[in-house]
């Protein structure tokens, strides 16, 4: 795939070379490629220069370009992307000088796309340009739509953080397909090898991940927004924007280690940083050997990645960090590093520190009960069976607190009720806390029904959508005898009627033995394509 800047498209609209008009409501409209000879009845006054587009501007953004041009008055821009599913954004302007970025232009496909110029008074001038895009790697995945009801759908499109896997190698290709499973939208984030995560839209419509001991933030045309480096970080799985624009995030910190039955481990994914954007410092830390069992086995430890911290939400009604450990379970903790409560399985948590010395950790389980506000027995309490109504996390990922203050997360189901043989499905999960009372009552879930075919052992997502209330539910790497592939599940909340399922069937399988390298999407949103 060529890199590098992309082929430009011309419009001049006053020099003689080739004319090919057509009216359209009384508005002249030009085709990409040719120009306009006359300006019959004074139109086209606008425009006061060629507008150059530029496809895949910045070398990683081959489904995005850039269209640029002067005007001789200040004026609004708005650009349609025609298709199937037409992408349209109105942007206000009160510039003379415009850039005007083009997304969801279709792969392998000469696009038609259609500016419109605006004023306060007077006429709109239309242009209509042509884009021939390039066909998809051929390493891609498939997509298929297995359901779709587009009426009672959360509006956009789905935002996929996707790695693929190339040999040895495998790399960061976050895309966004729409619902009919045509990718819009990509970003070739090769150069850094490895996963890119969390790969998710900020406050300012740009987008953030990590990679080794960086944070990267990109435009959606793939400029390079800003970069902060911290030797001695690395960072992955979460980061989060905070209201007063600060990051969270989940890092390994050099240096660190442990003491558990296997004896002295450097440890890993169980320190938190806060990082003040402007001054690109750290202004806070979260260190979860201070405050947990270091030495609790629960499902696995494997070396010193004892917890597994893979993700964070931050709780503002009381300044505290939801944080998920993977191996040992859902945590709230303060500003200051203190355990406020831990949802889990109440077997063998014994006492906090690096090297076990510290206070114990047990006080701080929260309660299961049930509709009725009555614990469980305590084969419930710890995690030997669950009940129709309540299951721990398992594996946990995403953490939620959704606005009225439940919590909310993708429950993989690894290593359920301490079984090797476990039940093999994943679930979306909600979950009330009493943080007073110390109990947990879980109000609603969806994926158990679907059993092996959404079970995803690592990473994936849940997403509360806003406009509809719907619930989006997305395992990231299904293994099955038929294919591996990812998910993407809305239903409607509370009562699960199913209105989106699309596959992503994934081309690259393991790669040689004795690697974990396989594609996976680390996680799904629900967004619109234009900020």
């Amino acid at each position: 795939m060529a890199m590098g800047m992309g082929r430009k498209v011309m419009i001049r609209p006053m020099k003689v070379i080739k004319i090919a008009t057509l009216v359209l409501a009384g508005t002249l409209i030009a085709t990409a490629g040719t120009t306009l000879s006359q300006t019959p009845q004074g139109q086209f006054k606008l425009l006061n220069s060629s507008i150059t587009v530029t496809l895949n501007p910045t070398g990683i953004a081959p489904l995005s370009a850039l269209a640029t041009f002067q005007t001789s008055i200040a004026c609004s821009i708005q650009v349609r992307v025609l298709g199937n599913i037409e992408v349209s954004k109105l942007f206000e302007d009160n510039s003379t000088s415009h850039e005007i970025p083009i997304l969801g232009l279709y792969p392998n496909r000469l696009n038609p796309v259609v500016l419109t110029l605006f004023t306060h008074h007077g006429t709109p001038e239309v242009y209509t340009l042509t884009i021939q895009t390039d066909p998809l790697p051929n390493y891609f995945p498939t997509i298929e739509i297995n359901a779709a009801t587009p009426s009672l759908m959360e509006p956009g499109m789905n935002l996929s953080a996707m790695t693929v896997s190339l040999g040895a190698k495998s790399s960061g290709y976050p895309i966004i397909f729409d619902r009919n499973g045509d990718i819009r939208w990509y970003l070739d984030l090769s150069a850094y090898g490895g996963l890119m995560a969390p790969f998710e839209r900020i406050k300012d419509g740009n987008y953030i991940g990590g990679s080794g001991a960086s944070v990267y933030e990109y435009d959606p045309v793939g400029r390079l927004i800003d970069q902060i480096t911290l030797p001695g970080y690395n960072f992955h799985h979460e980061i989060r924007e905070l209201p007063n624009g600060h990051l969270v995030c989940s890092v390994d910190k050099a240096g660190t280690q442990i003491i558990t039955y296997k004896g002295t481990l450097q440890s890993q994914e169980d320190y938190i940083i806060e990082i003040d954007r402007t001054t690109k410092q750290i202004v806070n830390h979260w260190d979860m050997r201070e405050i947990l069992d270091v030495g609790r086995k629960d499902t696995l430890i494997n070396s010193g990645d004892w917890f597994h911290n893979n993700g964070l939400w931050y709780s503002a009604s009381d300044n505290c960090l939801i944080i998920s450990g993977r191996v040992q379970g859902v945590v709230k903790v303060t500003w200051d590093n203190k355990v406020k409560w831990i949802l889990s399985p109440h077997q063998d948590w014994g006492n906090a520190g690096w090297d076990g010395s510290g206070p114990p950790t047990a006080p701080y389980l929260l309660t299961a009960v049930d509709p009725n506000g009555n614990p469980y027995p305590d084969a419930v309490q710890r995690g030997d069976s669950g009940t129709d109504d309540f299951d721990w996390g398992w594996g946990q990922h995403n953490p939620h607190l959704l606005a009225n203050g439940n919590l909310f997360f993708f429950d993989n189901g690894d290593f359920r009720y301490y079984l090797t043989d476990f039940p093999k499905y994943s679930r979306a999960a909600e979950f009330v806390v009493d943080d007073n009372a110390m109990t947990v009552r879980q109000v609603w879930q969806y994926g158990k029904e679907r059993g092996p075919e959404t079970w995803s052992r690592i990473i994936s997502a849940v997403d509360p959508l806003p406009q509809t209330g719907n619930r989006l539910f997305c395992p990231g790497i299904v293994q099955t005898a038929q294919g591996t592939y990812a998910k993407v599940v809305e239903v409607t909340y509370p009562d699960k009627a199913l209105v989106f399922d699309a596959t992503i069937h994934f081309k690259n399988l393991l790669a040689p033995p004795n690697t974990a390298i396989a594609d996976i999407v680390y996680r799904s949103h629900r967004i619109s394509i234009y900020p």
